[in-house]
Formats: structure tokens, sequence, C-alpha cells
């Protein structure tokens, strides 16, 4: 087990008239490898869940072990927990503060005192795994790039620490659908290739169906459901009720279901759900338009 959360509970002012439950006795377990989505309405405690991956925070009780450790013990490594559960903030690219892209990246790794031909290579690594070519791209101003481009360079540098686990809190926001695609695909293979742990909050469920396998979906600080994808989006008036709208392609396989067609209720793109229309309904029986 990579992570492990037992009986979380966090209060964000706790002691004052302002305080606010954010999390409620949190059980999780998350493996190696694992690429999961997480989802909720806004203030159900999502990015608050998230920060405690990587002990940015400290429960107020319960348990987060990263790897066994104990992220509240009064010894615990939290330097090398934050290298190794790297968190991608939304909107990242308004924490630039460097001159170029290289110094950018190079930042966290310099940090942890890489210099040299390794630090140039790490650098080189990080920006080509999300698509940007190094030499093009390493002497540029980062506040000159496109929104997609500053975002990709937001995740290198997170990439440059050589993280096991990658966090991001709507990695997507903002972007066009050109830019979208290209960092999910990126996302997508890096976890594939370094079986990264990819943990993704998104608004877009039609963006977790492209690279998630496991969702969790949040509710006024509670896991409420925690499956595969495919079965929770299955489960369509039950998400919504929680406040979820699940990919247009679902909510279509599930409608064709109360039709009486015998269409898969886990069907999570369009290709999948065409197939399903050719194979189950046009081909299955004919379509009762009146």
């Amino acid at each position: 087990m990579f992570i492990k959360l037992e009986q979380v509970s966090f209060t964000y002012l706790s002691g004052t008239p302002l305080a606010v439950k954010a999390l409620k006795d949190i059980n999780l377990e998350i493996e190696r490898g694992e690429s999961i989505g997480i989802v909720g309405r806004t203030g159900c405690g999502k990015s608050t869940l998230i920060q405690h991956f990587n002990a940015l925070l400290i429960p107020e009780s319960g348990r987060v072990l990263v790897d066994g450790v104990d992220t509240s013990e009064k010894k615990a490594p939290l330097r090398e927990i934050r290298r190794r559960v790297g968190l991608v903030f939304q909107y990242p690219e308004d924490q630039f503060f460097e001159e170029s892209v290289f110094q950018e990246v190079a930042f966290a790794p310099r940090n942890l005192g890489i210099e040299g031909k390794e630090l140039e290579d790490r650098v080189k690594w990080s920006l080509e795994a999300v698509g940007l070519d190094f030499a093009t791209i390493k002497d540029r101003s980062p506040f000159e790039l496109s929104g997609g481009q500053m975002r990709r360079v937001a995740i290198a540098s997170i990439l440059s620490m050589e993280p096991e686990a990658l966090v991001l809190d709507e990695p997507t926001a903002g972007l066009d659908p050109e830019g979208k695609g290209i960092i999910l695909n990126q996302l997508k293979e890096l976890q594939k290739e370094k079986n990264l742990t990819l943990i993704l909050v998104s608004h877009s469920m039609e963006d977790l169906a492209r690279v998630a396998q496991r969702l969790i979906v949040m509710d006024e600080g509670r896991i409420e459901l925690d499956d595969d994808i495919r079965r929770i989006f299955s489960q369509v008036e039950r998400i919504k009720e929680l406040g979820i709208f699940p990919p247009v392609t679902a909510q279509v396989a599930w409608l064709l279901r109360e039709r009486g067609f015998d269409v898969d209720p886990g069907v999570l793109t369009p290709r999948e759900l065409a197939e399903e229309i050719h194979l189950k309904v046009l081909e299955g029986k004919k379509v009762n338009v009146g």
C-alpha cells in the first residue's frame, strides 16, 4: 500500500466560531500505479483530501501513511514525502517566478542537490515527458508561453523531482480542447510508462473518463462512492444525487437501457458507445421511434 488514510478528519479554523469540518473519518487506500479520479461538489473536501497525500496538511485526527510512514510523526521526513508525492495545484502557472523554462523546471531538483549534466538530463526528460521540445523551449520565458504550454511546464517542474505519485488539481482548467487533449494524453502515457500513481481532481467527467480507472466521489467531507470508474458512471441516478453528471456517453447508454436495449452501462468513450449501438441496437433489434 502506497498511500493509506485511516479515520482522517480535518477542520479549518478549529476551535473558532468559523470552524469548518472539511474531512470526516476518511478511510482510503491507494496502490502504486493506480489512476484515480476524485470528484464532488465544490466545497466537498477534494482539495483538502489531496493535500493530506503529501503532508501539506496534517490530519486533525486519524493517520496518513505514505509508504508506511506516518506523516504526523514528529520526525517524519516531510521533504522526502513531498518529493515522492508531487502535487500540482490548480493554475500552477500563477506560481512561476524564474526567468526561463529551464530554470523553472530545474528549481526543485537543484534544491535537492542535483547539478551539472544530471540536472540538465533531468530537466530535458521532464519537458519531453509532457511533450515539449527541450532545445526549443528551454531558454524561453515561461510567461510567454501558451496556456497549454505553461500548464505542461508546471507539470514538468514536479516531474523533475521524479515523484512516484503525481496529484493534480483541475489540470485542464481553462484550457481549450486541443490543450486539454495534449495534457491528458501525456499524463496517460506517463502513468503507463513509469507506473506512476496518478490522481486527478476534476469537474470534467469526460477528462476523467479518458485517464482514470478508479473514481472517488466525495460529498460533505466524506467518501460516498469508491469503485471502478465504469461501474460508478453506470449509476447515473445515484451520482446525479451527489451533484455529478457522468459523461454524455454514459447518459446515452443509460437512456438506451431504460428503453430496453441491452447496452453496456459502463461505456466511457464515443467510440465505445458507437460500437454498443451498432452491436446491441442496430443489429439486435430495431429502434422504436414511435
